[in-house]
């Protein structure tokens, strides 16, 4: 990687550094980072990334400043976030799967999504979906236990497999025809082709041009399209000739939602693209989460024997349910301080569609504002011991001093993930009812490095040895 050190962990005195790439002691140019940005995004932020609250990179071609600043956060992602319109980069490797989708959608048709999508995500909605996450669980644990003793995995699959698995029950019922290693190889196809950063892109090749990715991933779109449109065409005949037989799950919610100001309801377009944000979005995200800390677990043992005694007391050997959630405290502590070092979605970046000022710093149109998760999260001004695993940072009393902006897992501001509460209840619940039954041991030797492709995925999966603890 260009000089730099690709390890599993790095050891920093008695310390333990998780795996991430060493920054440089420079900042990159602005052509050097729109080459590094195709390979490992992540990988470019040098040591002044850490340490400055703004970073600006003047360029003939457009201008771009990052963010660090909580307070300048705050005012690109909520306070003046009607002047801020997802950068077209990012539009670029997502609309082709999401197309106008609730995550890529602007002004009016994302206000419009907006509304009608709410109400599948409150609480009373979420809570009836917790039963299909334990049972999820369960199925894999049981699968487990029919494997060899210290058996090895691949945590980061095992983990995408119990994602996939949730939202087939939670959006579709299970009316999924699509074979697990059928879509994870599309979704890998998608991601490593669309999910990057494209240099032909920067450079302002238009997206109707063929280029050697795109024509990569188009197979591995055409695939979901046509699954999806098929799962649709049929719970939508059934909506039609028999509405009391269709299953109360997401996508019944999404066929019959309506605008609450308009009563209209969604196009085909409209559902299809939301539906492939479901698949998208619901499951790839969770699943790294659930991955990266099931990986620093096998690091801290003091932890993993902390969070173990915690699921043992609260669930008494059953599969955890909604009701259990507010119990799981150090569980969700420990969620919370994996997605601060590995972030679902490590970079943000909006486009200024009108002039402001942030930090001193005069904003034209078309500035792009890089506000990334993965550098804030282990900003030097922001947090002590940055770099380090540390679950007590989220503990009560200190969780609250934390600057709201300063933490942005989810994003934040009116596009902060609308999946925020389904997510962290399936993390919990799954996390919860493993850990209290298994212990995982990363594999020695196996290399281990963050890998920015839209999500944070661990580059060479996660190879793991599973240790009953019954």
């Amino acid at each position: 990687m260009n000089g730099q050190a690709v390890v599993s962990q790095e050891l920093t005195g008695a310390r333990l550094r998780p795996a991430a790439p060493i920054p440089r002691n420079r900042v990159l140019s602005t052509f050097e980072i729109i080459l590094e940005l195709g390979k490992n995004p992540i990988a470019t932020f040098g040591a002044p990334s850490y340490r400055l609250p703004y970073i600006p990179y003047p360029s003939r071609i457009r201008r771009f400043l990052m963010v660090n600043d909580p307070e300048g956060v705050k005012r690109v992602l909520l306070d003046n976030a009607g002047n801020y319109i997802k950068a077209d980069q990012v539009q670029r490797q997502l609309r082709p799967a999401l197309g106008n989708g609730l995550v890529t959608a602007e002004g009016a048709d994302w206000r419009v999504q907006r509304r009608a999508i709410a109400p599948m995500f409150q609480m009373r909605h979420i809570a009836s979906f917790a039963p299909a996450m334990s049972q999820a669980t369960q199925e894999m644990l049981a699968r487990w236990r029919e494997l060899p003793h210290g058996e090895i995995i691949d945590a980061d699959d095992e983990m995408m497999r119990l994602t996939y698995d949730i939202i087939s029950r939670t959006v579709f019922s299970n009316d999924v025809t699509m074979d697990y290693r059928a879509m994870a190889r599309a979704i890998a196809v998608y991601f490593e082709n669309v999910g990057r950063v494209d240099f032909l892109a920067a450079l302002g090749v238009p997206d109707w041009v063929p280029t050697p990715r795109r024509l990569r991933a188009w197979p591995a779109l055409r695939f979901f399209r046509r699954e999806m449109e098929g799962l649709i065409g049929r719970r939508r005949a059934l909506l039609e000739r028999d509405p009391d037989k269709a299953p109360n799950d997401l996508l019944t919610l999404l066929l019959t939602a309506r605008d609450p100001e308009t009563g209209t309801r969604f196009g085909e377009d409209e559902i299809f693209d939301n539906v492939m944000t479901f698949i998208f979005a619901g499951h790839e995200t969770t699943a790294n989460v659930l991955a990266w800390t099931l990986y620093l677990l096998s690091q801290f043992p003091d932890v993993d024997v902390r969070l173990a005694k915690e699921s043992q007391t609260v669930l008494q050997g059953k599969v955890a349910g909604a009701e259990d959630i507010s119990s799981l405290v150090y569980t969700r502590m420990v969620l919370e301080e994996s997605m601060r070092l590995y972030p679902p979605a490590p970079l943000l970046a909006r486009e200024a569609v009108g002039r402001d000022v942030i930090g001193g710093h005069a904003i034209e149109p078309r500035t792009v504002l890089l506000v990334s998760p993965w550098v804030i999260h282990r900003h030097r001004l922001l947090w002590d011991e940055a770099e380090y695993f540390d679950p007590e940072r989220f503990a009560p009393g200190k969780r609250e001093k934390i600057h709201r902006f300063a933490y942005i897992p989810f994003g934040a501001g009116p596009r902060i993930c609308i999946g925020m509460g389904f997510a962290m209840q399936e993390a919990v619940i799954c996390l919860a009812t493993m850990i209290q039954h298994w212990r995982f041991e990363l594999v020695p030797g196996h290399p281990v490095m963050p890998l920015a492709r839209i999500t944070l995925r661990p580059q060479y999966g996660l190879k793991m040895r599973l240790h009953c603890r019954d």
